[in-house]
């Protein structure tokens, strides 16, 4: 795949991912954003696994030789019918304002799975027909449907939740179809690459416990509502990952020089300096902006949050694939006990403002370690 197609290509996921965070951010009051947002981590929590059990398993199992595709896209399908059922079945069972909606956040959450692994795969064996199409279509849905929902149906849940759910949906039907195969190759798949998916589902797992383990247990802490302009400086910060994520092949590929370190830095700076800059603009202005005209007055800590974040995602790309098992459990350990302690002290200290400033600084800490864990790893991929 060409550098260009490979930017075109990222840019459409990016854009049709990140249309679908911005209209609920800016659409739904914080009430409403809050409760997106913890269906929202659910299906973050499936990508997540998902790179861990297929994605970066088949890599780090078999660096020089490529995984059949109807073997990975057998185990892709299982593991996605299996988040979308258990998404669904939990939303469906909970006395809620998200429980007329357990359908689509079915398909929200097995779609994007489906569609974040079957890309992976394009991406990293250079297949053009599994990785355009459907990035480009899923783009075109997501900005049409939130058009729609600006225009018609602004602050409504059901409709940022279709939005995400019907972009899902397409991306994944016009990604490359799985390959028909027999029942249970998930569990095949996990028993012969047991030895790769350890390290990567354990790192996975510890890092889920401050990413997503954390702000579910700050939502009954800080109230729904402060939950939700929490959760939005996260959601700043998602231009940079959505920028990262799919072109993880090629970063975790990156050579670790002081010309490469340097760059990474400086870019987060920029970053973080835009994001400061655009809050207190609009801050300025009188648009009706829901939960994103609360974080206004955390500018600061934002700031800080969207730099480390790229400092510090960019540099544990490279360490997922390249670090020892004892450092990838070390700084992930330091990033977890940051991430944990950090934000759940701030928050019964200090309520929104200390949650957001621990989050803020804890990111910080935490990205400096990975920059350190990533310098001192290898140039290729570590085999088993």
């Amino acid at each position: 795949m060409s550098s260009l197609r490979l930017i075109l290509t990222s840019s459409a996921t990016a854009v049709a991912t990140l249309s679908v965070q911005v209209l609920g951010l800016i659409t739904l009051a914080p009430t409403d954003f809050g409760l997106f947002s913890i269906v929202y981590l659910a299906g973050a929590f499936a990508l997540s696994l998902a790179l861990s059990l297929i994605c970066e398993a088949a890599t780090r199992s078999h660096s020089h030789k490529p995984t059949p595709w109807s073997d990975f896209s057998g185990a892709s399908t299982e593991f996605a019918l299996l988040f979308a059922a258990a998404g669904g079945l939990v939303v469906g069972v909970t006395a809620s304002p998200l429980t007329p909606y357990w359908w689509l956040v079915a398909l929200a959450i097995g779609g994007s799975a489906y569609r974040s692994t079957a890309r992976f795969y394009a991406v990293e064996n250079g297949d053009t027909r599994g990785s355009v199409l459907g990035d480009a279509l899923g783009a075109v849905v997501a900005v049409a449907l939130c058009a729609v929902t600006l225009l018609l149906h602004s602050g409504e849940l059901g409709w940022v939740l279709g939005t995400w759910a019907a972009s899902s949906v397409v991306a994944a039907v016009f990604s490359r179809w799985p390959t028909p195969g027999r029942p249970g190759v998930l569990v095949r798949w996990i028993r012969q690459r047991r030895a790769a998916i350890a390290p990567l589902v354990r790192d996975s797992l510890i890092m889920d416990a401050s990413s997503i383990g954390t702000p579910y247990a700050l939502a009954p802490i800080l109230g729904v509502g402060p939950f939700g302009v929490y959760r939005a400086v996260s959601n700043v910060a998602a231009p940079v990952r959505l920028l990262l994520n799919p072109i993880r092949p090629r970063i975790a590929r990156l050579r670790m020089s002081a010309a490469t370190i340097g760059i990474v830095l400086a870019g987060g700076v920029v970053l973080g300096g835009l994001a400061a800059g655009v809050l207190l603009l609009l801050g300025e202005t009188s648009w009706p902006l829901g939960t994103l005209r609360d974080l206004v007055p955390f500018a600061a800590p934002t700031a800080i949050f969207v730099m480390a974040n790229m400092v510090g995602h960019t540099f544990y790309i490279v360490s997922r694939l390249r670090a020892s098992r004892r450092d990838l459990l070390s700084a992930r350990l330091v990033q977890t006990a940051l991430g944990v302690v950090g934000p759940l002290l701030g928050a019964m200290f200090a309520g929104l403002d200390g949650a957001i400033w621990a989050y803020a600084l804890s990111t910080l800490m935490s990205s400096l370690y990975w920059l350190f864990v990533a310098r001192r790893s290898g140039q290729a991929p570590v085999t088993a």
